[in-house]
């Protein structure tokens, strides 16, 4: 029993092939809204387990910091010695700026602009194409992260997106990247060789998503006809969501996992295109 504020979606596991004596590695995607989990092989290329839990409501029940840290126990998750782990957080406290506005000082006066943060400590940097990707996170659940998987690797989610938005076999010949999450999507997108667009929305309803999505193009001019979309999320492909925007984007399709991923097992069921990030985000590091 996770109790009232916690959802579990999905906890998965290869229990044929999955032997917990050999070495593995740990991927974690957080949010304000979910704990999302993968074991995997070492080197992150066969997937053996993926957990996915989503946080109900933080109006009570603790800090975000206290129920990512009952949740990780409860799958027992620090107890065990992890090669490598990578970890993505997916927050609203980032702003995206060119080369020549990203110094040292200026980084702290921007993302206190752009996040509404009166204080901003410990600033974090990342070179994506053409702009720099800067955020902060929460210091408490950083310290409680970094002392629980000391050697982690943390970065934004929204720099993991637009690094794959360039990278990933799918995505190279899109203009546009929809990832959808628990309460809360990602926008990306690229002209030719450049990053153009990266925001992360809250939303209620599919009808939020849809006017974040089409106001975008707009204010970008790009042409609903001529527009590539792609989607991630653990959305079905005739989801509403989806037959929605297909009325207005002519091409869409989904995001597909780097060709050297293999989920494992009955994990081997789940369509291409869930858990994109979390399982794609060692190639970001």
């Amino acid at each position: 029993m996770l109790g009232q504020y916690y959802k579990e979606k999905l906890i998965l596991t290869n229990k044929t092939n999955f032997n917990e004596s050999e070495k593995a590695s740990l991927s974690l995607f957080i949010s304000s809204n979910s704990l999302i989990y993968s074991v995997s092989s070492q080197n992150f290329d066969v997937v053996y387990q993926i957990g996915h839990v989503e946080l109900v409501s933080l109006l009570g029940g603790g800090t975000l910091t206290e129920k990512i840290a009952f949740l990780l126990n409860n799958y027992q998750l620090p107890q065990k010695k992890f090669e490598k782990v990578i970890i993505s957080i997916l927050s609203k406290d980032f702003t995206i700026l060119p080369e020549a506005f990203s110094s040292e000082p200026d980084l702290k006066d921007f993302l206190c602009f752009s996040t509404g943060l009166t204080d901003v400590k410990n600033p974090h940097l990342h070179t994506i194409k053409n702009v720099k990707f800067c955020y902060v996170f929460d210091q408490e659940l950083i310290q409680y992260l970094e002392k629980t998987f000391t050697q982690a690797i943390i970065k934004h989610a929204g720099a993991v997106n637009a690094e794959l938005l360039f990278s990933n076999h799918s995505l190279i010949n899109s203009n546009l990247f929809l990832s959808v999450n628990d309460g809360l999507i990602e926008i990306a997108a690229k002209n030719n060789n450049d990053l153009l667009f990266y925001n992360v929305f809250s939303f209620e309803n599919n009808e939020d998503i849809l006017y974040y999505l089409l106001f975008m193009m707009e204010q970008f001019n790009l042409n609903p006809l001529h527009t590539k979309l792609l989607i991630g999320g653990q959305l079905q492909t005739n989801d509403a969501l989806v037959l929605s925007i297909k009325k207005y984007i002519k091409q869409v399709d989904f995001v597909v996992h780097h060709s050297g991923i293999k989920l494992d097992g009955e994990l081997d069921k789940l369509p291409q295109h869930f858990y994109f990030t979390l399982l794609n985000q060692y190639l970001c590091v």
